[in-house]
Order: C-alpha cells, then structure tokens, then sequence
C-alpha cells in the first residue's frame, strides 16, 4: 500500500476529507500562481473580522494540520507560498480572513531567503517556524 494511505488509516472521516480539500485548494493555488503570477496574491482576501468563535479556531487548526501535510505529497511544487495562498483562499470560503505575509529571513547571509506565511490573527496557519524570518513590510529600505 502506498504511504500517503497508510497515514490516512488512524485519522477520522472529517480529517481525511480535509486532506482531500488540502490537495485540491494546493492544485488550484498553483494553478493561480503559474497562470497570474504574484497578481494573484491579492485574490481572496475575505472580510475583516473580530475574534474568532470556537468553531472557527477549530477550523484554522484543521486547516494549520492538513495543509503541510499534503503538500508534502502531492506531485507538484507546493512551496510555502502556494500552501499560503491555499490556505487562504480554503478560509475565505468559510469567511474567516487571514493576511498573507511575505518576508525574508533577518540575518545577514549573501543571499535572500524569502518566505511566505499565512496567519489568522497571531495564529500561524502555514509556514511553520518563522521567528527568523521578518515581513518586508517592516524590513527598512536598502540605502
């Protein structure tokens, strides 16, 4: 048996259908990138809210838990900025707004890293560990 099923045996029916939600919105993010480039990060931005309801934060988790997950697996590049902008689009639908930040990492070092992440308030949806790395927003400009 493959491994990408035998990870699906322990989990319940919610989280395996979230996995398959996870593989089609990373499918239609880089659709969107490959075809519109960085015009599509604008896209979906979902309505300004307040503080999320119980089933709401439950929802980011579910999202934060399959996202990473598939994107691992599925057989096309499925960076940290195509699982930013899937995960976005995957809370717009449930109207739960979210800000995709793009940033870089802050030390010193020759070359750029940049980075992509998706956050719901102070929550990280996607991105994983991103203390050393700041958003361009707050970066000062080059002299």
């Amino acid at each position: 048996m493959p491994s990408a099923f035998v990870s699906l045996a322990g989990l319940d029916r919610e989280a395996q259908i979230d996995l398959v939600w996870a593989a089609i919105e990373l499918g239609l993010a880089r659709l969107r990138l490959k075809s519109r480039g960085v015009r599509s990060l604008a896209a979906g931005t979902g309505p300004v809210m307040g503080k999320l309801d119980r089933r709401q934060e439950l929802f980011v988790g579910r999202v934060a838990f399959a996202i990473p997950r598939v994107a691992v697996r599925v057989p096309w590049r499925a960076d940290c900025l195509v699982q930013a902008m899937a995960a976005k689009r995957w809370l717009a639908r449930r109207d739960i707004s979210s800000e995709l930040v793009l940033g870089a990492r802050t030390a010193n070092s020759l070359h750029l890293e940049a980075h992509a992440w998706l956050r719901v308030g102070e929550t990280i949806v996607t991105g994983g560990d991103i203390t050393s790395y700041s958003p361009f927003s707050e970066m000062a400009p080059l002299s």
